[in-house]
Order: C-alpha cells, then structure tokens, then sequence
C-alpha cells in the first residue's frame, strides 16, 4: 500500500489544541434546569451517579458537575511496601 508524503499518518502527533481546534458541543445534564434530551426532545431522565439517561429513547448525557472535575484515582496508597520495592 503507497502512503503520499503528504499522509496524515507522516505527520507529527499534535494535540487538538495545538491544532487551534476547540472542543467540539459536549450536551451535559444539568441538575438545576430542565432539560431536554438530545435525541427525542423529551424531558424525562433517570439519574445515576456519573450519567443521566433518557427515559424514552434511552440517550445517555454525562451529568455536568461530574464531567467538569478532572479525573483522580480514588484510592492511594503512600507508604506501601510494593512502592518502597519499586
């Protein structure tokens, strides 16, 4: 298979920042307002912990003041003996 030198496969890796592209419409689900679901309009949600899913045609939005915190580990050990190993 023949790659043209112009290949996006020959290029550097830039990240999408780099690249001056910006974060495409991310809908989110917002606890303090009605909202309406993406797919069928409707307004009717089960809400779990990390995710909103519509009651009727079952599109799933992240919920926003989940989706706006940075991802941690949950659980961290400081003075373990495999750490000390390593």
């Amino acid at each position: 298979m023949y790659l043209s030198p112009r290949s996006f496969i020959n290029q550097p890796v830039q990240s999408l920042a780099e690249q001056g592209h910006e974060r495409g419409y991310q809908p989110l689900y917002h606890l303090d307002i009605v909202n309406r679901c993406p797919g069928c309009g409707k307004s009717h949600w089960h809400v779990g912990r990390f995710s909103a899913e519509c009651a009727h045609c079952e599109t799933a939005l992240p919920l926003a003041m989940v989706a706006s915190q940075p991802m941690q580990p949950r659980f961290t050990e400081h003075f373990s003996k495999t750490a000390m190993a390593a």
